[in-house]
């Protein structure tokens, strides 16, 4: 997988790690490698829709910018 930010910078990894910066990026995309198994992009999109980006990060996280996509989603009844 290659993970793109707004600005086209990218990094490639598994579909596991694509799924965490996915979520830790505002308008990132993903896009398969020649060797990505079949059906894996839209696997990291949904995941990473599912999970918290910046996962390093200690402390509470309430902020919108620290919860996953479906959280905030859920918060705003949505």
């Amino acid at each position: 997988m290659t993970v793109l930010d707004r600005g086209n910078a990218g990094a490639d990894g598994c579909e596991h790690h694509a799924a965490r910066l996915l979520a830790s990026l505002e308008g990132g995309r993903v896009y398969v490698l020649p060797d990505t198994p079949e059906g894996a992009a839209i696997r990291v999109f949904k995941a990473a829709g599912g999970i918290r980006p910046f996962c390093w990060y200690d402390g509470p996280r309430v902020d919108p910018a620290q919860l996953s996509r479906a959280e905030n989603r859920a918060r705003h009844g949505h």
